[in-house]
């Protein structure tokens, strides 16, 4: 419950947006959805989030930053399969980014220095390592020194999220 008039609400999954676009339709509240499909996308729309602003401008403002993002995650794998005719065997790090996975590796850290390999291009500027269960000092170290040596105009920013099954989630800016 919320004294609030106006409500943003942020999905951070790409499943829930559907069910969080009726919401507005079952309240008197004025309710509005950034569409953001992973935790990324909802860091970077929470920093364009104007506490004076009101729900429509707001709500703009928080999607086009969501958007602006390019999300990774890296994950392991449960089972046996292929993608993209490439193996995978059950305990593989898997890179993944929005439109599938891009990395297969037994090490976490080189599945996380891989994918940023894939996904950081010159234009950007800020890289945000989100740690979750199974991230160690030694990997995440691994991970900064490596963009520090390959990007040193990139700034990086490490958060510890403890989020299961996702060591690493990546956002860039």
């Amino acid at each position: 419950m919320t004294t609030a008039a106006d409500v943003i609400v942020l999905p951070n999954n790409k499943n829930i947006v559907p069910v969080a676009l009726q919401v507005d339709a079952l309240t008197t509240k004025t309710v509005r959805v950034v569409s953001t499909r992973g935790i990324a996308e909802g860091f970077a729309a929470l920093v364009a989030y104007d506490p004076d602003a009101r729900a429509d401008p707001n709500a703009l403002d928080m999607q086009k930053a969501a958007e602006a993002v390019v999300a990774g995650e890296v994950t392991r794998a449960v089972r046996d399969s292929t993608a993209d005719g490439v193996a995978i065997t059950t305990g593989d790090w898997l890179g993944i980014a929005r439109d599938g996975i891009k990395v297969v590796d037994q090490s976490l850290s080189d599945a996380v220095t891989r994918l940023l390999g894939e996904l950081v291009d010159p234009d950007h500027e800020l890289v945000t390592l989100v740690e979750g269960e199974g991230a160690s000092v030694g990997d995440t170290r691994h991970v900064t020194e490596w963009l520090h040596e390959n990007h040193p105009d990139l700034a990086v920013e490490v958060h510890h999220g403890g989020q299961p099954l996702y060591p690493y989630l990546i956002g860039i800016e």
